[in-house]
């Protein structure tokens, strides 16, 4: 799943991101990406969990894929 993600500066700022989300329970895989500003997550961790993962280290996140079912 893709998320688009605000407020990093440098590549600490990635580091820190992807290890927060790497922590989620469910996440499998996790690529930050500084120049585009967005993730891709793989695995069955729930959005919500993810963005709130982000938000907990200090950023912000969307999520960017539609083709998602949402309940």
């Amino acid at each position: 799943m893709k998320y688009s993600v605000s407020g990093m500066g440098c590549a600490a700022c990635q580091a820190r991101v992807e290890k927060a989300v790497s922590e989620v329970d469910g996440v499998t895989e996790v690529a930050v990406s500084l120049l585009t500003n967005s993730m891709n997550v793989e695995g069955n961790a729930s959005p919500e969990a993810i963005i709130k993962a982000v938000e907990d280290a200090g950023y912000g996140a969307a999520c960017e894929d539609d083709s998602s079912p949402r309940g």
